[in-house]
């Protein structure tokens, strides 16, 4: 099953509920999944932290017409413009979500807690000021730039030695080499937007597995070459995933 990051769940599933498409409780329950329950600091008129419902209907009535996520990497802040202390904030976390209409932006704080095999996520998002940034690139060069970042780690795709990793990376392999789709966002949203963020999430998955672990058996050059390979198709993933998430936030309003 595609996982997509907090962030982008809430961009796309918030956006539906703006739009008059989904409930409040729909969309707190697809953001949250197994998580506990989410909370957010810093909003507006809360002496307190507030439940992320009480966030969202703070963000429509401050004028929030769409959410857009970014999905940062240090020095790569694709999809920021600032200040500077979101900046830095939302790339150690690795994603944000911006708010369309008003100056605002949420940046999560995830915390694991329990044992291996029967962990929990505490989840709290920080409401802060934020610069929306310009479109990023349409559906086509984002589809496009991941294909030729497909097509240049190709042979390092075809040598990753999953056997050593979990059942599900082998099967998001087969997924990418058997060109299995899936509908990762609401359905309100265009096939093309379903097929990349689909294609884009089991991309940037199993990089980030292939990053965080160069094997035991592998030298120091190889697993360089294999970084090298890797780092710009996880870079091409998350764009095109940003992307396909911000089809709607982009938009021209009716």
């Amino acid at each position: 099953m595609l996982s997509l990051p907090r962030s982008a769940r809430l961009a796309v599933w918030a956006g539906g509920w703006l739009d008059g498409e989904a409930t409040l409780a729909d969309v707190v329950a697809r953001v949250q999944g197994d998580d506990e329950p989410h909370t957010v600091t810093g909003v507006p008129g809360l002496d307190s932290a507030g439940s992320l419902g009480t966030a969202l209907g703070a963000l429509r009535a401050s004028g929030v017409r769409a959410l857009r996520v970014a999905l940062p990497r240090p020095g790569d802040p694709y999809g920021l413009a600032g200040p500077p202390d979101l900046t830095a904030d939302a790339t150690a976390a690795g994603e944000a979500v911006l708010a369309v209409g008003a100056p605002y932006g949420l940046v999560p704080d995830v915390r694991t807690f329990g044992p291996p095999g029967d962990q929990g996520h505490l989840v709290s998002w920080a409401w802060r000021d934020a610069v929306r940034p310009p479109p990023g690139p349409s559906l086509v060069e984002a589809e496009r730039t991941l294909s030729e970042a497909l097509i240049a780690a190709g042979s390092t795709l075809t040598k990753l030695d999953v056997a050593a990793w979990r059942p599900e990376v082998a099967q998001l392999l087969d997924d990418i080499r058997t060109g299995r789709s899936g509908e990762p966002l609401p359905r309100t949203f265009p096939p093309t937007a379903q097929a990349l963020a689909a294609r884009a999430a089991r991309l940037l998955a199993v990089c980030d597995v292939a990053l965080r672990d160069d094997g035991a058996a592998v030298s120091a050059a190889r697993a360089a070459e294999r970084r090298d390979a890797l780092v710009p198709l996880e870079r091409a993933a998350r764009h095109a995933l940003a992307a396909a998430c911000n089809t709607r936030a982009d938009s021209p309003p009716p």
